[in-house]
């Protein structure tokens, strides 16, 4: 799911596109602090679809591939980011909640959850 489960969002996420979730805090809203990259996938073939996201609340989400992977803490990542163009404002970029990353950013998430090109390749058609 993205964007809390709305519908447009999970539009605009394709097949055979890439995502990497960030994770500001365990819950939605709620919970310690985290602040780290939390999941890593490939998103599958099918149209989206809606289902409980939370009891009494449904959301839209499209199925995908979520590869074996290590949270990773985002604070080493910040100044490598093509993205994020002042530092000091990074949680900005992440309030939009969906948005596109070049393949250089996503290569830098990739590895610091462990990920290899070898395994994202094994995922790609």
């Amino acid at each position: 799911m993205f964007s809390h489960g709305r519908h447009d969002a999970a539009k605009k996420v394709l097949p055979d596109d890439w995502v990497a979730y960030y994770s500001p805090r365990e819950g939605i809203n709620e919970g310690a602090e985290l602040r780290r990259f939390t999941a890593i996938g490939h998103v599958l073939p099918g149209e989206p679809a809606e289902r409980e996201m939370l009891p009494g609340l449904p959301g839209w989400y499209r199925r995908v591939a979520w590869l074996d992977a290590e949270p990773a803490d985002i604070y080493p990542l910040l100044d490598k980011f093509a993205f994020v163009t002042n530092r000091q404002h990074w949680g900005m970029y992440f309030r939009r909640s969906l948005f596109k990353i070049d393949k250089a950013d996503f290569a830098l998430i990739a590895a610091a959850m462990g990920v290899s090109d070898e395994l994202r390749k094994q995922y790609q058609s």
